[in-house]
């Protein structure tokens, strides 16, 4: 008995995570859309520098299980019995974490004047860790069940953004934003508990709770490590800065979020797989699965960041208002990161990950967390957002440079097709630029232009790979063509 646990389409779980990980940076995107035509930017901002507060302790939480608990279950997916096992081992070390944790954040939020001022606000964010309780996607993503946490996601979004548009009117309603934000998460996790029994029970004997916290010891400090980049952007700012610095910073990034878990869903997906492969000791299989990703990431990445730097001003004063202009020079730096986090996520974490090395990961993740942190504390006092930006950047280069020098040593890339992908991508983008700049030189009004440099570029980077006949977008087309 299978229990659904066969091995899924690769490509069919490509489409469906990156549809699951799209909606979740996509949501935050639209919803920011509306506040900021409703709510005051001082609003976003303190319902922000509140989500930040809580999002430490939701990390802590965590234990590093979204990443630790997919890579074990899907070693043990084929066998039903250590499949029950693992997942009952790793639930009881979830739920004894988050109660922890959540006592934490409640001693903190009342012994605190400044969250106490605004404790409804402080209660409704922490709501988010208690919600952990619940929490176990990574069962269903370790099962490849891509399909169901996609459409499970898609349902919850939409009821969500529904209920944004029924019950956030006026500037006082920050506290109802506030709560609306964390519906999508409750109804995930709650419907991931039910639909847990048809893949696996939850027993309480024969259990060993030990084997795994070592691993998500170092996990939990790798995963914290890795969100400082984005946290402690918007903690330094909000005591540093003004709210409507953290504003501006925050919206500049969620566009970059939604680009890049797009980017990183085609790491994430691989996740199952490779652990598999490499368990087997499949190398080839292995090392195609790693080389093909990473030919991926740098055929959507890059002209992604070139598309960005052309049109990001426009783009962000039409979507959220003039006073927003920051937030686009805030993006213009973080649009780097699109390519340089998920070649050090593909190349370091997921090599050093599926090798049984995550105890090394914390030695980038630590220097980047340090460096940010120092860059931070520089660069906010002269320049605000602009200046939390730039940190970021700095730390995640560098980051990316000792993942690759780490995880080079777990896997061979296959270097011809890299070489020729990459010339492919040299040539794609020298096309695409010339349009972009032959449309601002031609075009005066601004809307136009701007449909016009993407509709267009989308056209020619695409046509120009397949006149190079790009590997990756061949095989794209001859897959999309079999299913027909």
């Amino acid at each position: 008995m299978d229990n659904g646990l066969t091995m899924k389409s690769l490509t069919t779980n490509s489409i469906f995570y990156l549809i699951y990980k799209s909606l979740n940076a996509i949501f935050p995107f639209f919803t920011g859309i509306y506040v900021t035509h409703v709510l005051l930017s001082d609003s976003i901002g303190e319902v922000e520098a509140a989500r930040n507060l809580a999002q430490y302790f939701v990390i802590l939480a965590y234990l590093g299980l979204p990443t630790y608990g997919l890579r074990e279950i899907s070693k043990v997916r084929k066998d039903r019995k250590e499949l029950n096992k693992v997942y009952s081992e790793l639930m009881i070390i979830n739920t004894l974490s988050t109660f922890v944790f959540l006592i934490m954040y409640l001693i903190l939020v009342f012994s605190v004047d400044s969250y106490r001022n605004n404790l409804i606000l402080y209660l409704i964010t922490g709501g988010s860790i208690a919600l952990n309780f619940f929490n176990n996607s990574w069962l269903f993503e370790g099962l490849e069940e891509f399909r169901y946490v996609s459409i499970r996601n898609i349902a919850f979004k939409v009821i969500s953004f529904v209920l944004l548009l029924l019950f956030v009117k006026k500037q006082s309603d920050y506290l109802i934003y506030a709560l609306i934000t964390i519906c999508g998460t409750a109804g995930n996790y709650l419907l991931n508990i039910i639909n847990t029994h048809k893949y696996v029970s939850l027993i309480f004997s024969d259990l060993n709770l030990l084997r795994h916290m070592k691993s998500i010891f170092f996990l939990v400090a790798v995963n914290l490590a890795i969100e400082i980049y984005s946290l402690v952007d918007v903690t330094m700012l909000s005591n540093m800065a003004q709210y409507k610095n953290v504003a501006f910073y925050t919206y500049g990034q969620k566009v970059q979020k939604i680009l890049i878990q797009i980017i990183n869903s085609f790491t994430m997906v691989l996740v199952p797989r490779i652990s598999l492969y490499y368990k087997e000791k499949r190398y080839n299989e292995f090392n195609d699965s790693i080389t093909k990703t990473l030919q991926a990431i740098l055929l959507l990445s890059l002209p992604i960041i070139v598309g960005i730097c052309f049109t990001s001003r426009y783009l962000l004063c039409e979507i959220y208002g003039d006073e927003y202009i920051n937030s686009a020079y805030v993006l213009d730096i973080l649009s780097f990161i699109i390519v340089i986090s998920p070649v050090g996520y593909l190349l370091g974490s997921r090599a050093l990950l599926v090798s049984g090395n995550e105890q090394k990961m914390i030695i980038p993740v630590g220097i980047g967390a340090i460096i940010n942190v120092i860059g931070n504390y520089i660069l906010i006092r002269e320049y605000s957002e602009i200046g939390a930006a730039l940190a970021s950047l700095i730390s995640e280069s560098i980051i990316m440079i000792i993942y690759v020098s780490m995880g080079k040593k777990y896997l061979t890339l296959k270097k011809a097709a890299l070489k020729n992908t990459a010339l492919h991508i040299l040539g794609s983008l020298l096309c695409m630029t010339i349009w972009l700049i032959a449309c601002v030189l031609i075009i005066k009004s601004n809307l136009i232009c701007t449909i016009t440099q993407i509709i267009g570029s989308v056209f020619i980077y695409f046509i120009i790979l397949f006149i190079f006949k790009e590997q990756m977008v061949l095989l794209m087309i001859n897959r999309i063509l079999k299913r027909r």
